[in-house]
């Protein structure tokens, strides 16, 4: 069948290899998905939930520039084993019950979770390319993320099944053998070594990467666009959605929502894995778009299976383009700065998600829910509509250059 065709990627041992770690890896990051706010607002303050989840975001984009140097120095395999041993530490402790210490121990634990995150992140998107070659860059991604998501259908579900039967401390504790599982199928994976390939200070190294990024301002006009959306947009969606679920009585039907989520995320991986669209940056951007039909549910009080049905439909469009855009930078940009393109991709894309996850529970204490809410919506819809008048960005590649005049 067409729709599985990406599933030839799994030829190349060394993906196969990565790819099973990360599948793992995701399970647990879905475990925690529930876990995490579930444990933080057991013993803390909804205020306190955006205190974390903000530290966390914000230590995984201050990270991010050292990670993107790392993964264009040395072999990215290293850099990702090594931050995954940093997150395994920090799931242990959250296992030993540090959410019900006092806040300022989850918050820097927080901080070490996520800055291992922004290490990880660049490294992980680099290191594709290693791996399969160009012709299956697509399908490699396409898989990575149906397969990732599928992980973290399972974890919410697991993670709300260990909340009812058992505690968070038991959720953590999953989430940590993941992480060892991660680690295992990293080591010996043997990847290109790239010391000194990418020479010089990292602050110089940072300038090159900032100026290869430039160069493409289609590349440029989707980091900015990514940053205002998560700030205006998805941080409080992804704020609002439990602490909205835990006012109506509905708590319970979190993990539930975010393994729908994930499930609209396989679909969407699969759809364009099928599928190569003349336009794939149109098709991407519009595909973020559809995060509206939650916004709309979440201010209408829609029953949970609308709310349901919407969680499904983002998270289809966020792997559409997902996908779309990953392979774009992959075709794009030069082997040697991808580690630092993609760590300028989430620095930009995540730099002000943090303000968005603290400041969302303080904004909705003052106003109310249902104007964040439309606040989003409208930044939602201007943010789809705007990048789309340039060419570059509707092809999500550089404009060919014009046929030289005849003499």
């Amino acid at each position: 069948m067409r729709v599985l065709a990406f599933a030839v990627v799994l030829r190349h041992a060394r993906f196969r290899r990565v790819w099973c770690g990360q599948v793992a890896s995701a399970v647990g990051d879905g475990v925690t998905l529930v876990a995490l706010p579930g444990a933080i607002l057991a013993a803390h303050s909804k205020t306190d939930l955006g205190v974390v989840l903000g530290a966390q975001s914000l230590a995984l984009v201050g990270a991010a520039l050292l990670g993107g140097v790392l993964a264009d120095r040395l072999r990215r395999s290293w850099v990702m084993a090594g931050a995954d041993v940093v997150r395994l530490v920090t799931a242990v402790c959250f296992a030993l019950g540090a959410a019900r210490a006092p806040l300022a121990v989850p918050v820097l634990l927080a901080l070490a979770t996520g800055f291992a995150a922004g290490v990880f992140t660049p490294a992980f998107g680099a290191l594709i390319p290693d791996l399969v070659p160009d012709e299956d860059l697509p399908k490699a991604n396409a898989l990575r993320s149906i397969t990732v998501r599928t992980g973290q259908v399972a974890g919410p579900a697991l993670g709300g099944l260990l909340l009812a039967v058992g505690t968070a401390d038991l959720a953590f504790w999953a989430d940590a053998g993941t992480f060892a599982a991660s680690v295992g199928t990293l080591v010996g994976v043997g990847d290109v070594r790239r010391a000194g390939s990418a020479g010089g200070s990292v602050l110089r190294q940072a300038r090159e990467g900032f100026a290869a990024v430039r160069e493409r301002p289609w590349v440029l006009t989707i980091i900015v666009q990514g940053t205002l959306q998560l700030l205006l947009v998805m941080a409080p969606v992804a704020v609002l959605l439990p602490i909205i679920l835990q006012e109506r009585g509905e708590f319970t039907a979190y993990g539930p929502m975010v393994a729908l989520q994930a499930a609209g995320s396989v679909a969407g991986g699969m759809a364009i894995a099928a599928w190569t669209p003349r336009r794939p940056g149109t098709v991407a951007v519009l595909a973020l778009g559809l995060l509206a039909a939650q916004l709309a549910c979440l201010l209408a009080g829609s029953p949970l299976v609308l709310l349901g049905a919407s969680v499904v439909v983002t998270g289809f469009g966020y792997a559409v383009f997902n996908v779309c855009w990953a392979s774009a930078l992959h075709r794009a940009i030069p082997s040697d700065m991808l580690g630092r393109v993609f760590a300028i991709d989430t620095i930009g894309t995540y730099g002000l998600q943090p303000a968005g996850l603290a400041l969302t529970p303080v904004a909705a204490t003052a106003f109310g829910n249902g104007p964040v809410l439309w606040v989003g919506l409208v930044a939602l819809t201007v943010t789809t509509v705007v990048p789309l008048f340039q060419r570059e960005v509707r092809a999500f590649a550089d404009t060919p250059p014009l046929p030289a005049p005849y003499a």
